[in-house]
């Protein structure tokens, strides 16, 4: 590979112009935080493209001004790298805020680790290396991604069963909050509603009951004061 072309994968700022090295660098951090954030989209995460383009680009611009207010005038010491150092502590408030614990199960750590990584991108990148930056962010998606079919292979295939729920409608507030439920605990399987035979009405949810965290709905279902009566197939 021609001498030319290896410098690209290093420190840019030795093969561009500084300010054309800016602006390619906030850029490449913008299509970074949204390669990944589209990963997290799909698996309708709450850190989604939006938020993970911010962070990185964020994360790329500290690490940008680290470098600018660093200065090699002789007599004056200056750390390049202590605004961006702050960036590894601080998005870990960032990431905390997306943990939180329902029901005996820790819920967002992939997403605070995301976050924590994603901002890991945006510094490499503010510092000029966008080479590295770009393997970073195809290696963090596609790591969620194998992740995520691998879980499937050491879980088990699911086993699908259907539950079914008899509740007031309440003029119509109960089919809501059901589907609130659901959505909240990103249900993928069928969900079909029905009158009942005692005025009320009755749902009858696919779920799958052999991994914990696919049935967690069922406690806050059950928890619904105008459930009167759950059932399982």
């Amino acid at each position: 590979m021609p001498d030319e072309v290896w410098r690209w994968f290093g420190d840019i700022h030795e093969v561009v112009p500084e300010q054309w090295a800016g602006v390619i660098l906030t850029v490449a951090s913008v299509f970074c935080g949204g390669l990944i954030g589209v990963e997290r989209k799909r698996a309708q995460k709450p850190a989604g493209m939006r938020t993970l383009i911010l962070i990185c680009l964020g994360s790329a611009i500290f690490a940008q001004a680290s470098i600018l207010l660093g200065s090699d005038e002789p007599g004056i010491v200056a750390d390049r790298g202590r605004i961006a150092a702050q960036v590894v502590s601080g998005i870990g408030f960032l990431g905390a805020g997306a943990i939180i614990r329902e029901r005996g199960l820790l819920i967002g750590l992939t997403t605070g680790a995301g976050i924590w990584a994603t901002a890991a991108v945006g510094v490499v990148l503010g510092i000029g290396y966008l080479a590295a930056g770009l393997f970073f962010s195809f290696l963090i998606v596609g790591t969620l991604a194998a992740a995520g079919a691998f879980d499937k292979i050491v879980g088990g295939p699911c086993q699908f069963k259907t539950l079914r729920a008899q509740f007031d409608p309440a003029d119509g507030k109960t089919r809501f909050k059901i589907q609130a439920i659901l959505d909240e605990h990103q249900h993928e399987g069928t969900v079909s509603f029905t009158d009942a035979a005692d005025g009320g009405q009755e749902v009858r949810i696919s779920f799958c009951d052999s991994h914990r965290d696919h049935r967690a709905f069922i406690s806050s279902l059950a928890s619904l004061p105008q459930v009167n009566r759950l059932e399982q197939d």
